[in-house]
């Protein structure tokens, strides 16, 4: 039934109905029924239809992150030049990914700025492929006081649709050695990708999620950026 009949058929009960019932029942059938066709139309305008995407290239040393591991030192993000993944990418996704790291919660995180690793190792920024001085970790560790170390990288990045954001992350320990690392592209031209995505961004919350698109998402970096870091830093091992 279309709006109009919906309220049409609401008016003629009030009226016929009102020597045994309340206006203001009639005000709240009303506004449930305008509400209901709202969320209706919203869902057929904007269905989300298919599989979502799955992480497949994600490596866990175990379940549960040791239990030494307490502070990490989360390294600058990475970038390849070649690949048009350079200080603009980092811009826009160094502070998504700092929040969406806080996020998880699954250790007290100590971001370390470029300046800081530049003096004590001679590079701004480390990959975890980088050839590693022999002791680069201990040298971490002393100067921060944490008990493991975190790379990751911008393998990938594409800023305008479809767009495509590319992880690379390690965690690493003295202690236990590797614990946990992903490899992962996601691109919103992928359908599965782009269900995730508009799935994630109907999940958040919103100022009018009835009218606001879910689709929207694929045109902003930064929403975009939000969803994958959500998608990769969610397979760290529990606490």
């Amino acid at each position: 039934m279309l709006l109009g009949e919906q309220v049409s058929a609401v008016s003629s009960f009030c009226w016929f109905g009102a020597r045994t019932r309340s206006f203001a029942r009639c005000v709240a059938v009303t506004f449930f029924l305008v509400a209901f066709a709202g969320c209706s139309t919203k869902s057929f305008t904007d269905p989300i239809v298919g599989p979502d995407h799955v992480l497949h290239n994600v490596y866990h040393n175990e379940a549960v992150l040791p239990g030494s591991l307490k502070r990490v030192a989360v390294l600058p993000l990475s970038y390849n030049d070649q690949r048009s993944t350079g200080p603009s990418a980092v811009e826009t996704l160094q502070p998504i990914f700092q929040a969406e790291l806080t996020k998880v919660a699954r250790f007290e995180s100590y971001f370390v700025q470029p300046s800081q690793l530049a003096l004590w190792t001679g590079k701004e920024r480390w990959d975890d492929f980088d050839e590693l001085p022999a002791s680069f970790l201990k040298e971490v560790a002393e100067r921060t006081g944490c008990d493991g170390v975190m790379f990751s990288r911008i393998s990938n990045f594409k800023a305008y649709p479809p767009m495509v954001i590319g992880w690379r992350m390690r965690l690493v320990s003295n202690e236990a050695g590797q614990i946990w690392a992903a490899d992962e592209i996601f691109d919103a031209a992928d359908q599965a990708v782009s269900n995730s995505a508009r799935r994630y961004n109907r999940g958040r919350p919103r100022n009018n999620p009835v009218l606001e698109d879910s689709r929207s998402i694929l045109l902003s970096p930064s929403e975009f950026g939000q969803y994958t870091l959500a998608s990769v830093l969610g397979t760290l091992p529990m606490r």
